[in-house]
């Protein structure tokens, strides 16, 4: 339901400092959850940039 999401940091140092994002893997539920409905709601959403963003990398992972 959660992926964890671990920094993809070169230097050692950093990905021991930077937190790990999660990611909710069902962007709909995400949606459902806001009550958020239509296309025009989403946009107007804070989380949009972040729900676009899950639904990308969900995408690149399950390839």
């Amino acid at each position: 339901m959660i992926r964890l999401l671990q920094p993809a940091e070169t230097n050692l140092k950093k990905r021991l400092i930077k937190p790990p994002k999660n990611y909710l893997r069902d962007s709909g539920i995400l949606h459902a959850l806001l009550d958020i409905e239509q296309y025009d709601s989403l946009l107007s959403n804070p989380i949009a940039g972040a729900s676009w963003e899950g639904f990308v990398i969900e995408n690149i992972i399950t390839e």
